[in-house]
């Protein structure tokens, strides 16, 4: 049954693929669970894996949050479906904002099914605190946060429209500006500002090369990256179980001492350094993704 149902009595769409030991895939903002098929393929005779789309992703497109925290929602979901297929002793992947809910699963509920745990380019702290400089963005998280909070207050004017696709012109060409901004601030190219100006500011552009169309969504991810600040450090003390991080070494979005410094909490943690990769080893490294994602599979089966 690729639809599994949620607390809220919503569904979520759940690819399936595979037989033998049990492996949960969880997605990356703007990635759905066909992302992961040439990756788990080569392994589909030995493992199954369970890949979820996330509320407002692939085939779950259609289901809404219920509620302003994003990550507890998502975790709330990943619980359901964890319940549902009555896993248990199963591998537990996460890239990005799929890290972000293994370690809120962790937080909760601990990691007590959980046989390892593969965590790819993300810190275990989202926001910046006096004790932490490698929240996302790291520093220029103060910068690229403001005009974050721009855009929510845009976005919040036309909370009745269903997409950005639907903004009127004026509104439209004003977000186009923001993301353009903010792009420029993570890519650390100026020159590209008309660039990324002119592939937002039409509606086939925006539906085009934004992970996020709907407004709903868009609202929900700006509160919860820039208003609630989530941190794993302390529960990842309690964690036993063994974890491998993945660092992208150039990742834009996530300094790597920060996503190396899990090992400075968690007991049994190992660190594959993806010097070519930025946010995502998978895209630019996958032949190295493959090899290392080969040697977490067998080494904890």
């Amino acid at each position: 049954m690729p639809f599994i149902p949620l607390r809220d009595g919503q569904q979520l769409y759940v690819r399936t693929l595979g037989r033998g030991k049990p492996v949960l895939m969880l997605a990356g903002l703007g990635m759905h669970s066909g992302h992961w098929l040439p990756f788990v393929l080569p392994f589909a005779h030995r493992y199954k894996f369970y890949m979820p789309d996330f509320r407002g992703a692939g085939r779950s497109s259609d289901v809404r949050f219920n509620q302003a925290d994003v990550f507890q929602n998502h975790y709330e979901d990943v619980v359901d479906i964890i319940k549902y297929l009555g896993l248990s002793h199963y591998l537990l992947v996460g890239i990005s904002l799929g890290g972000t809910t293994a370690l809120h699963l962790q937080r909760e509920q601990g990691f007590a099914d959980v046989k390892a745990y593969l965590h790819i380019d993300q810190t275990p702290c989202i926001a910046n605190q006096d004790d932490w400089p490698f929240g996302l963005f790291g520093d220029k998280q103060r910068l690229i946060f403001a005009q974050i909070k721009q855009l929510a207050q845009l976005l919040d004017q036309y909370a009745d429209y269903a997409q950005l696709s639907d903004l009127p012109k004026a509104a439209r060409q004003q977000a186009a500006s923001t993301l353009a901004d903010i792009l420029v601030l993570i890519s650390n190219k100026p020159v590209l500002k008309p660039l990324f100006r002119w592939l937002l500011v039409s509606p086939k552009q925006l539906a085009k090369h934004l992970p996020l169309t709907q407004i709903a969504d868009c609202r929900a991810y700006l509160h919860a990256y820039t208003q609630l600040s989530h941190d794993y450090r302390d529960s990842l003390r309690q964690c036993q179980t063994p974890i491998t991080v993945m660092v992208g070494m150039n990742s834009p979005l996530y300094h790597p001492e920060g996503q190396m410094r899990i090992a400075d909490y968690a007991p049994q943690v190992k660190i594959r350094k993806f010097y070519r990769s930025g946010h995502v080893p998978l895209a630019d490294e996958p032949l190295k993704f493959v090899r290392e994602f080969k040697r977490f599979l067998s080494q904890h089966t």
